[in-house]
């Protein structure tokens, strides 16, 4: 074969090499195929604390009327001596089912006989005005004052024997009676023989 043949072969070879297909490209530190990347698992951001819910107190919801004799308990403490006087408190315990409002003073007279006739001016109230609602079970009290009768001239006083109270709740209706034996002014002293206060919450 000639010169002539021989460059002809050589380039023909040259071309068949350089139309051969493509191979896959090698890593060069593992001579293999790279692997393709794949992405991390996103993290779920931390769900955020729910706090607990507070229930309301049942007795706090609603509008409550005022507290009548009829689901209260109306009791007396023991009584103390304050001076010429004896101070004790009304008790006032809501035994409803139901908030009940009191509000103000109670009224307050003595009472006598077997027909509750009542017995001398009602107590004179004192001091500031307040307002209580009280739950099922809840106890309020307003204080009361009740002068000696010993302590005022007979003719001022005009003695008379009573059993006990009337008490009627602050802002409602429907009085209690309440035990306190003794004699008490039948008529209308200076100072005034009994006074009471406002309510006020136990």
């Amino acid at each position: 074969m000639g010169p002539r043949e021989a460059g002809l072969g050589g380039a023909l070879l040259l071309l068949l090499v350089g139309c051969g297909t493509a191979g896959p490209v090698l890593d060069p530190a593992t001579s293999s195929p790279a692997a393709p990347a794949i992405p991390a698992p996103a993290t779920p951001a931390p769900a955020s604390p729910v706090p607990p819910r507070t229930l309301p107190d049942p007795a706090d919801e609603g509008p409550a009327g005022p507290c009548t004799g009829d689901t209260l308990d109306v009791s007396a403490t023991a009584p103390r001596t304050d001076g010429p006087a004896e101070v004790s408190y009304l008790v006032f315990r809501n035994t409803g089912d139901g908030a009940c409002v009191l509000d103000g003073y109670p009224g307050v007279a003595f009472v006598a006989g077997n027909e509750g006739t009542r017995v001398g001016p009602r107590a004179t109230i004192d001091g500031p005005r307040a307002r209580v609602r009280l739950a099922p079970g809840a106890a309020a009290t307003a204080p009361l004052r009740v002068r000696a009768t010993a302590s005022y001239p007979e003719a001022d006083c005009v003695p008379e024997q009573a059993r006990g109270l009337r008490v009627t709740p602050p802002g409602g209706s429907g009085g209690r009676f309440v035990p306190r034996p003794g004699p008490v002014c039948s008529a209308d002293p200076t100072p005034p023989q009994a006074t009471v206060g406002s309510v006020e919450a136990r």
